[in-house]
């Protein structure tokens, strides 16, 4: 038996009484809101989940035995539809262990593109809402999950990470709340190479991704598609939850295809690329097609990622220093 599941269900048995009683260890499922919908767990437009692949990579890779493997992809067969163009976190299992509260769930991706998901801040509430503790976890080593798949994942908030720490017996459940959406920032211009109505277009798409927390700054990538002479565009939305203005002056873009492998890699540079505080701008950026590096590459394959954004150099001060985060989803 494989270390992760020998450390979760135990012997063999249990594992047969996990496959048993995989309904009563259901949680709901909870939505990162990236369709745009207000309430997307009330969509009746679903996709089953035996139609989403179930990927076993990163430390699921190699390290599953036959039956372990057969256990997990039966559990994800029986999980209930998922809300199309979304992305949903099922919790399918909890533990108690003497390094903190473990809680296995199912990342399901029902959308249409790859995602990469960044910053994923999490709360544990008992059946009454309490809130026992708060977690941010950094999910942009584990990659990119395809279009229409889904991805085991174990999240564990250690026992000193609690602000309450319940009774034994008491159940916990993981929840996730998106939080307030920042003000668009009113600067009015073309962003970029977009027309005005496509500018507005992507400032709508932007409102409604997680906002930034405050005090952190944010480039997230909104869309990718075909630019003229067989470029890519790449549009990426500014976000800063600061409380003072910023300017961007250098944009690395990596652009990979769903093996990883590098499609693109330019550093573009900007000038004038002012945000105001605790708001976001839109811009696009186009990849020229002799930055491509392969040939005939499908667009829907490709994942855009910004690896890091300068800010302009001012004065060496604590005041004016930027606080990187990748909180949120690169599309």
């Amino acid at each position: 038996m494989s270390w992760l599941l020998e450390n979760w269900f135990g012997s063999k048995e249990s594992l047969e009484q996990v496959r048993e009683d995989i309904h009563e260890h259901l949680h709901k499922e909870f939505y990162l809101g990236v369709s745009g919908i207000d309430h997307p767990e009330q969509s009746s437009t679903r996709i089953p989940s035996g139609e989403l692949e179930l990927i076993l990579n990163g430390p699921w890779e190699n390290r599953l035995d036959e039956t372990e493997a057969e256990l997990l992809q039966y559990i994800h067969d029986e999980l209930p539809a998922v809300v199309r163009d979304e992305i949903g976190v099922v919790p399918f299992f909890t533990q108690v262990t003497e390094e903190g509260y473990v809680i296995l769930t199912y990342i399901r991706n029902a959308t249409s593109r790859s995602v990469l998901l960044q910053k994923l801040p999490l709360t544990l509430v008992t059946a009454e809402g309490e809130v026992v503790a708060k977690k941010t976890f950094n999910l942009i080593s584990s990659g990119p999950i395809g279009d229409l798949a889904s991805r085991p994942y174990e999240f564990i908030f250690h026992w000193h990470e609690f602000n309450k720490l319940p009774e034994k017996e008491v159940p916990l459940f993981l929840t996730y709340q998106k939080p307030s959406v920042k003000k668009a920032d009113t600067h009015n211009d073309l962003a970029g190479v977009l027309s005005s109505e496509e500018a507005d277009k992507y400032k709508e798409k932007a409102e409604q991704l997680t906002p930034v927390e405050p005090g952190e700054v944010d480039l997230q990538v909104l869309d990718l598609m075909a630019a003229e002479n067989g470029g890519i565009r790449v549009v990426v939305a500014f976000r800063n939850g600061l409380e003072k203005r910023l300017e961007f002056t250098e944009v690395p873009i990596i652009v990979n295809d769903e093996q990883g492998e590098t499609v693109a890699r330019v550093q573009f540079t900007l000038e004038n690329m002012k945000v105001e505080a605790n708001s976001f701008r839109v811009w696009a950026f186009d990849i020229p097609s002799t930055s491509i590096k392969k040939e005939e590459v499908d667009l829907s394959k490709l994942v855009a990622v910004i690896p890091k954004a300068r800010q302009k150099k001012q004065r060496s001060s604590n005041r004016n220093r930027v606080v990187e985060s990748n909180n949120g989803l690169l599309q």
